[in-house]
């Protein structure tokens, strides 16, 4: 008994022995090395937006009114004589006259202004609104401004062509909204003494009667 002691010591030393081994290893931490690269998110493309340029506006020219039938009449500054100048569908036509001269005169109207023109260097200008042409006119190197509102029938421009007594007769005649009238009729090429027929009646030339036409008579023949 006191012989084998000894031996039991050292197989109970070796067993505790074991036994603390594994227990080590069971309790010690697990050690584990981790790549940061593996676990940082993957890299987000970064996309950069070109803002397209804001397209400037278009400018859109709008035209000014303009009348497909009107009449205008009025005074002539710094003259004495009238004026008349009437629209139809973009034709125009003007006539000017004091008593002792006078000027016929044609061209358009279109994006609210009037331009015509006839001979002896005769012109005119206006701007169309309000009721009125307002605007220039030339006659032979002198120039005046004007106004005309519109007028209603009898009142506005008249014009007659006739062959009397073998003479070539042509007339023209202003009516405004007072009473306030102005003509000058040729016989060939001189003025003649007729006088101005009242609104709606014939003029007499040399005995002989002679019609007056509105512009929507002579307007497409001008």
């Amino acid at each position: 008994m006191t012989r084998l002691g000894p031996v039991y010591t050292l197989a109970a030393g070796a067993v505790m022995a074991v036994a603390l081994g594994v227990a080590s290893a069971t309790t010690s931490p697990t050690t584990q090395t981790v790549n940061a690269q593996d676990d940082a998110p993957p890299p987000v493309a970064q996309v950069t937006t070109v803002a397209s340029p804001t397209p400037e506006p278009e400018v859109v020219k709008t035209a000014k009114p303009t009348p497909v039938k009107a009449d205008y009449a009025g005074r002539v500054t710094g003259n004495g004589g009238l004026i008349a100048i009437s629209i139809r569908n973009g034709k125009a036509v003007g006539y000017f006259c004091d008593g002792k001269i006078e000027a016929w005169m044609k061209g358009k109207a279109a994006d609210g202004k009037v331009t015509l023109s006839g001979r002896h260097g005769a012109s005119l200008t206006a701007q169309l609104g309000g009721g009125r042409a307002a605007g220039s006119l030339g006659f032979d190197g002198r120039k005046w401004s004007f106004k005309a509102p519109t007028v209603k029938k009898p009142s506005g421009l008249y014009r007659a062509t006739a062959l009397v007594r073998g003479a070539n007769v042509r007339a023209g005649w202003i009516y405004l909204d007072d009473g306030t009238r102005v003509g000058l009729t040729l016989v060939g090429d001189k003025v003649a003494d007729v006088p101005i027929p009242e609104p709606g009646e014939n003029a007499v030339v040399n005995g002989v009667e002679v019609d007056p036409q509105d512009v929507d008579e002579f307007i497409e023949g001008f």
